[in-house]
């Protein structure tokens, strides 16, 4: 079912924490919703942010996350991650994340990870679940020699939005199979300005670039 949605999409907010587009039949958003958070319409991911955990998911935690994420709408688990600029300290964030992560495992999620100045930590917390296969790096706004080793690691990754002196070198540098276009809410950010932006900067065609988006969403969310 996952896979499906994305046939014939025209334009595609991976990552975003509410609908702007709700009533447009061109737009298709991916809202990330924090545990506790009421849901929004359509599609989901949910999870637990790293600023905002105190401790390992509680059995309580698993038995609600189970719940969401057993939802037909659910299409992966997070964001969650790892921050080295906010949040409790680094080896507890790492804890917390494994916390999730065995939830994902064992119900054989996608996961969409938060990540700051933590990605040797990421890496390393990777190799400990080879049994999760897809693992997408949310709001990646670093270079394109960094992007290229998490790729190889085998990671996707989803672009910050509002960089664009950078959608040129991502684009041209980086297989672009592995990413996909975001908004994150951000309130100067729009989907169809950056899908107009990445075009225009790379002379690739907004036809191609939708289906490559589409494609890259209908793999990395099959299950």
């Amino acid at each position: 079912m996952s896979s499906s949605i994305f046939h014939d999409l025209k334009f595609l907010d991976f990552h975003t924490h509410k609908m702007r587009h709700e009533n447009s039949a061109d737009m298709l958003e991916i809202v990330s919703i924090h545990l506790g958070q009421d849901r929004e319409k359509k599609y989901f991911t949910v999870g637990l942010h790293p600023w905002w955990m105190k401790a390992v998911v509680s059995s309580k935690q698993k038995i609600e996350l189970e719940a969401l994420l057993s939802d037909p709408c659910c299409l992966a688990m997070g964001e969650m991650g790892l921050d080295k600029l906010k949040g409790p300290p680094i080896n507890e964030q790492m804890n917390f994340l494994r916390s999730q992560l065995n939830i994902a495992e064992e119900m054989s999620m996608p996961v969409i990870i938060h990540c700051v100045r933590a990605y040797n930590q990421l890496i390393q917390i990777k190799k400990e679940f080879p049994a999760i296969k897809k693992w997408c790096v949310h709001g990646y706004g670093r270079h394109s020699i960094l992007a290229k080793q998490l790729i190889d690691q085998g990671f996707y990754l989803s672009l910050m939005p509002t960089i664009e002196e950078k959608y040129l070198d991502w684009f041209t540098t980086l297989p672009n199979n592995k990413l996909f276009l975001e908004t994150d809410s951000m309130p100067e950010a729009d989907i169809l300005d950056i899908y107009h932006t990445v075009s225009r900067l790379t002379n690739i065609s907004i036809e191609e670039l939708q289906a490559q988006m589409n494609n890259n969403a209908s793999d990395f969310f099959e299950r």
